[in-house]
């Protein structure tokens, strides 16, 4: 069978961004309220570029992962299933390492797991019981450990047959995120204020954003 395919859902938006108007105002020294709504959309438009440039969620959300099946579920055995590794061409997001028993999750630094849900073949959903597995949160990115005689169990459904409900970011207030790339995001909202007719790659290059989100981009290298 062919490499697994995984779908990344974010299931609950963030409930804040990582910069308020009003701060972001005070950086670009605008003393009106004639661009509030500009300013509020250009912060929005920044945290989204920062996390699709580092990979990684800046104020906590809910996501689902979903896989097809375990990685070389078609040549080997349910409880080898954990070793042996696929990748997505990059090494980035959900990754299998090879002869780990790990997987790790897309877009850190993962909270928590909440659910491992395995699908047969009528959909019905049965939870894989989390004293199968460790989630180590200690490191970027975080992981699901299989503890020692766990064996990861065969979906019956043929597409999205595998779901992994965690939550991740840095906290659900603006100032859990690292200064550094709330300063990038700054620069970045100040070119575009500046210069609204480039595009958003312009502004990551011009403003030097891109430079300092680079130091935070996540790579699984194996």
């Amino acid at each position: 069978m062919s490499q697994p395919i995984y779908r990344l859902v974010e299931t609950t938006p963030p409930a804040t961004e990582p910069l308020t108007l009003s701060e972001m105002k005070l950086f670009l020294r605008v003393d009106h309220g004639n661009d509030d709504t500009l300013v509020t959309g250009l912060i929005s438009t920044a945290r989204q570029l920062c996390e699709n440039a580092t990979g990684r969620s800046l104020i906590t959300r809910s996501y689902s992962l979903y896989l097809d099946e375990w990685p070389r579920q078609s040549r080997m055995s349910p409880s080898s299933l954990f070793r042996t590794g696929w990748w997505d061409g990059m090494r980035e997001g959900a990754d299998i390492f090879l002869n780990s028993g790990f997987l790790t999750l897309p877009q850190p630094p993962l909270l928590s797991v909440t659910r491992i849900n395995v699908y047969a073949a009528d959909n019905s959903a049965a939870e894989f019981a989390s004293s199968n597995y460790f989630v180590d949160t200690a490191g970027v990115p975080g992981r699901i450990v299989l503890t020692l005689g766990a064996a990861a169990p065969v979906p019956g459904r043929a597409a999205n047959g595998i779901e992994i409900q965690f939550t991740a970011g840095y906290g659900a207030a603006a100032t859990d995120v690292p200064a550094l790339l709330r300063q990038g995001m700054r620069q970045m909202i100040a070119h575009l204020y500046e210069h609204r007719g480039d595009s958003p790659d312009q502004a990551l290059l011009a403003s030097g954003s891109a430079a300092i989100f680079q130091s935070y981009r996540v790579m699984n290298l194996s």
